[in-house]
């Protein structure tokens, strides 16, 4: 199925809201979509239409009584100025597959495109500043009139004699103690003042500066990052001395910090391949540290990234704020709780059951944790909890697992919570419940009914039909 008809079967499903907002569609089309028609390149592209509000853009002239081609012409412009290249053709695809998807195009419009492959990471990457740090000098004329040339003499002889006047002026303060204008003492040429930078560089400022509180925290699998000290600074100071925005741009300053990741030891923030991206450009943090500040026009978007494992995380360097697929509960400062609880549980059956059946119940710690292995749950937002949970039996001192149908959690309101079985392959079940990233309590519960064997008194087996009646244990994890 081609792209623009899997946009269109996503908006039958589930709405035309599900275009209204970039991480709800990349989660959507990534669930729902087939996979290997569309790539990773092509869908960061349609993400960004939406992120970046061409999309809304486009439909809004729609709705005022635009023509389609002409808008969407237009519009293509400046997608792809606003993603920092010149692919206007893959820009408009991206544009007229949405559209078509919400029913507001003919799909002439989608084939007429004709998008070329966008690799997976493509991206444009500035070597430099985003604007020439000075004009270009104007080329010299290639020839003059033959009439000009006595005037041409004229000047040259009058600029030799002026550079005489000068030089015999300073000649003279020079004599009398005093120095030329521009100077300063016995001399020296007097400081410059502060060099201006363009918008979109990046400049390392060294020392930790600001409060040092952290305004926000990116965290995945192998490393995370604090990013504390936003400001808007009128002049910064690096290696080469004072330095301020270009006209028409402002200086955002941070301060990076090592932050938390699941799998300990984290990888220390410098070597997590951070980036900051100004206006959908992403440029790799330079060398340096641990404070930063970047020029950037006073309404850009600027943002601090951190893309690894299949999620590009991201956060606001002027407010804080989570602007991308951000692993919620990561960031958390407690991700595990001691429940140390222990009951009595006394199954029934339809036939007599020994002493030996009552079974003594411990629940140990509660985690709350992101990845299983390499992989994490596709929606940034939720948490997987674990609780440990086990039993024994007069007649046997040995901890065992519960089955996994007999465990369940439950919200304040009764709500389930989805159960995982995190090792399908193995024997034993490993349990865990999938929850939102803020959980905090719920009631595990230990209840269900399954026919097992038992041995007869004679040495034969038999069946009965057990009964674990409802148990329950409160979790909490503050």
């Amino acid at each position: 199925m081609e792209t623009h008809h899997e946009l269109a079967a996503l908006v039958a499903r589930l709405g035309p809201a599900v275009l209204d907002d970039p991480v709800d569609f990349r989660a959507a089309f990534d669930d729902y979509a087939s996979t290997g028609r569309t790539t990773d390149g092509q869908v960061n592209l349609l993400t960004d239409a939406i992120r970046l509000g061409t999309l809304a853009r486009v439909r809004a002239q729609l709705a005022d009584g635009a023509q389609p081609r002409h808008t969407l012409d237009a519009q293509a412009f400046r997608l792809a100025a606003l993603r920092g290249g010149a692919d206007v053709i893959s820009a408009r695809w991206a544009l007229a597959a949405l559209l078509f998807g919400l029913g507001a195009v003919a799909e002439d419009e989608v084939v007429g495109s004709q998008p070329r492959t966008v690799l997976p990471d493509e991206r444009t990457v500035l070597a430099g500043p985003l604007l020439p740090s000075s004009p270009a000098h104007p080329s010299a004329p290639a020839s003059r009139p033959a009439g000009r040339s006595g005037l041409t003499v004229a000047v040259l002889v009058g600029v030799a004699v002026l550079v005489v006047v000068v030089l015999t002026v300073a000649a003279v303060l020079v004599s009398r103690g005093a120095a030329p204008p521009g100077t300063g003492p016995a001399g020296r040429a007097a400081p410059a003042g502060p060099r201006l930078v363009p918008p979109g560089t990046i400049v390392a400022t060294g020392a930790a500066a600001g409060s040092g509180v952290t305004a926000a925290t990116l965290a995945g699998r192998t490393a995370g990052v604090r990013v504390g000290g936003l400001g808007t600074l009128e002049q910064a100071e690096d290696g080469s001395g004072a330095f301020r925005a270009a006209p028409g741009a402002v200086l955002r300053a941070f301060t990076l910090a090592d932050g938390p990741c699941q799998e300990q030891p984290c990888v220390p923030w410098s070597a997590a391949g951070l980036a900051v991206v100004v206006d959908a450009t992403s440029v790799p943090l330079p060398p340096g540290g641990p404070s930063y500040v970047v020029a950037a026009g006073e309404d850009a978007v600027v943002e601090l990234r951190l893309d690894a494992d299949g999620y590009d995380q991201r956060v606001s360097l002027v407010d804080g704020t989570a602007t991308g697929r951000n692993i919620a509960v990561l960031a958390r400062p407690r991700l595990r709780a001691d429940v140390d609880a222990d009951v009595v549980l006394r199954p029934t059956a339809d036939a007599p059951l020994g002493r030996d059946a009552v079974r003594s119940v411990h629940v140990g710690a509660a985690r709350l944790f992101f990845f299983n292995g390499p992989h994490g749950l596709r929606d940034p937002g939720r948490a997987y909890l674990a609780v440990e949970v086990t039993y024994t039996t007069p007649d046997d001192p040995r901890p065992r697992a519960f089955e996994l149908a007999e465990l369940h959690l439950e919200a304040a309101d009764g709500t389930a919570y989805p159960r995982r079985d995190l090792s399908p392959d193995t024997p034993v079940p490993d349990p865990a419940f999938v929850v939102p990233a803020s959980f905090t309590s719920g009631t595990l519960v230990i209840e269900g009914t399954r026919r097992v064997t038992t041995r007869t008194s004679t040495g034969g087996t038999g069946s009965v039909l057990l009964t674990l009646p409802r148990t329950t244990v409160a979790v909490r994890i503050d």
